[in-house]
C-alpha cells in the first residue's frame, strides 16, 4: 500500500493526534491487516471445515448453524463495550490483548470433545476477535488523511478477503495432514504472533478518549442511536452484509455440494476463486472510493449500485438454483464488496471522539444480522426438511426468504432523502 507520502507527520486540526503517512502509515496498515486476516479466516473456515466436523460430531443442520454463528453472537455482544474500550485504551492495547483470547478459544476449539466446548471455544474465538477491523478502523479515522478513510476500510477487506482464501483450498489440502482439530492449533499460532505484531509493532500513539472515565464515554451511544443517519444504514448492515457472511461463511458450502452437486475438492476451489473475487472488489471499491471523497462526494453511490445488482444476483441465483454456476456467485462476491463502504458512511455523522464506538454500533447489527440469518438458515433448512422438502429444496426456500430481507433493507436504505456529499452530516 502506498500513500504516496513522506513519514513526516502533519498536525490536523487537533495538534495532538498526528497525522501518519509514509512508511509509518504502511507498517500501521500491514500490522492491522495481519490480525484481520486472521478474523477474517476465522469467520469463514466452517465452510471448508463443515463436512470433517459433521461426519466426526453428527450435528444436525440446526447444529451446525448454532455453532458457527456462535462467533457472531459473541462478536455481536462485544461490539459496545468493545468500542468504549477503543476509545478509552486505544486501538493497539485493545486488538492486541483480545487476540490472546482468540488464540486460547482456537486451542478449546481443537481439543473440545463435546458440542458445549466446541461452542464455547468458537464463542471465545468471536469475542477475541471483536476489535480486529474496528481497532484499525478508529485508528484511520484518527491518524489517516479524511480522503482514505473509505478507501482504507476496503483495504483492510482486501486483507480479509486473503485470509478467506487462504482457509479454501490449502486448509483443504491441510485437513488430511493436520485433521480439523490441528487446523486449529496452527491458527491459535497465528493469533499469538498477531498478537505480538500489535503490541510491539505499532507506534504509541495519543488518541482522544485517553483517560477518560467509561461513564463518560457511555452517552456518546444515546448520541448515535438517537441519529437517524445511523438508522438509515443499520437495517442495510443487518441483512445485507451480515447475509453475506452467514452465507458465505458456512452454508455457501452445502449449497455447492448439495444444490449445485460440486464434490469436497471441487467446492474448495470454488470458494477460492469466490474469495478471490470479492479481494478484487474490496480493491476496486477502495480506489472508487478515494476518488470520490476526494471529490467532496459520499460514498453512498457505491452503496446503491453494488448492494442492489448484488441482491438482483442473489435472488436469480438462488430461483434458478444456481443456473449462472461459480461465475455468478463470483460475481455476486465482487458486488457485495462495496457494502464495506457503510462504515465510513456511517462515520460522516460523528466526530472523530465517536470513531470507536459509531464504528463499532454498526458493527453490532451487522454481526447480529449474521448470527441470526446463519442460524436461522439452519432452523429453517430443518424446518422445511420435517415438512417434506428435501435438503437441497429447503435450502434454496430458506435463501429466497432472506432475499426477501435483503430487498426490504435496501428498500429502506434507498428511500427519499439519501445524502450524496460526504461529510453533509457532520457535527461538531
Amino acid at each position: 500500500m502506498n500513500t504516496g507520502e513522506s513519514d513526516i507527520p502533519e498536525q490536523p486540526h487537533n495538534p495532538a493526534l498526528p497525522v501518519v503517512q509514509g512508511g509509518l502509515a504502511r507498517r500501521m496498515f500491514f500490522i492491522f491487516a495481519l490480525a484481520y486476516m486472521v478474523s477474517y479466516g476465522m469467520r469463514t473456515i466452517n465452510a471448508v471445515i463443515a463436512p470433517d466436523m459433521v461426519a466426526d460430531l453428527q450435528l444436525s443442520a440446526s447444529q451446525l448453524g448454532l455453532l458457527a454463528s456462535a462467533y457472531f453472537l459473541t462478536f455481536a455482544i462485544m461490539q459496545l463495550p468493545v468500542g468504549i474500550l477503543l476509545d478509552r485504551f486505544g486501538p493497539r492495547r485493545v486488538d492486541a490483548l483480545l487476540m490472546l483470547i482468540t488464540a486460547s478459544g482456537s486451542v478449546l476449539f481443537a481439543v473440545a470433545d463435546s458440542f458445549a466446548l466446541l461452542w464455547l471455544g468458537r464463542a471465545l474465538i468471536g469475542v477475541g476477535v471483536s476489535a480486529c477491523l474496528m481497532a484499525a478502523v478508529q485508528a484511520y479515522a484518527l491518524y489517516f488523511k479524511p480522503h482514505l478513510q473509505g478507501s482504507m476500510s476496503s483495504w483492510m477487506l482486501t486483507a480479509g478477503s486473503v485470509g478467506a482464501i487462504l482457509v479454501t483450498t490449502p486448509v483443504h489440502h491441510a485437513i488430511p495432514v493436520l485433521g480439523w482439530r490441528g487446523v486449529f492449533v496452527v491458527v491459535a499460532l497465528m493469533c499469538m504472533v498477531a498478537s505480538a505484531a500489535l503490541w510491539w509493532g505499532l507506534p504509541r500513539l495519543p488518541f482522544p478518549g485517553k483517560g477518560t472515565p467509561v461513564a463518560q464515554l457511555l452517552p456518546g451511544y444515546v448520541t448515535i442511536f438517537r441519529s437517524g443517519h445511523f438508522w438509515r444504514v443499520a437495517p442495510l448492515a443487518t441483512f445485507v452484509q451480515g447475509g453475506f457472511m452467514a452465507f458465505s461463511g458456512l452454508w455457501m458450502g452445502p449449497w455447492l455440494q448439495k444444490v449445485q452437486g460440486l464434490s469436497a475438492d471441487e467446492t474448495a476451489v470454488a470458494l477460492f476463486w469466490f474469495s478471490l473475487c470479492l479481494m478484487v472488489g474490496y480493491l476496486l471499491t477502495g480506489v472508487i472510493s478515494r476518488r470520490l471523497s476526494l471529490r467532496g462526494r459520499s460514498g453512498s453511490p457505491l452503496i446503491v449500485v453494488g448492494v442492489g445488482s448484488s441482491f438482483v444476483l442473489l435472488f436469480a441465483q438462488v430461483w434458478t438454483q444456481g443456473a449462472l454456476g461459480m461465475w455468478g456467485w463470483m460475481l455476486w462476491a465482487f458486488l457485495c464488496s462495496g457494502s464495506i463502504v457503510t462504515y465510513s458512511w456511517c462515520n460522516e455523522a460523528f466526530p472523530k471522539s465517536l470513531a470507536g464506538r459509531s464504528s463499532t454500533a454498526l458493527n453490532l447489527f451487522i454481526f447480529l444480522g449474521a448470527f441470526g440469518v446463519q442460524w436461522g438458515i439452519g432452523i429453517g433448512v430443518d424446518f422445511y426438511v420435517n415438512r417434506g422438502l428435501t435438503q437441497e429444496l429447503a435450502l434454496e426456500q430458506v435463501m429466497l426468504d432472506v432475499s426477501v430481507l435483503m430487498f426490504l433493507s435496501y428498500l429502506w436504505f434507498v428511500r427519499p432523502g439519501l445524502s450524496g456529499s460526504a461529510g453533509r452530516h457532520q457535527h461538531h
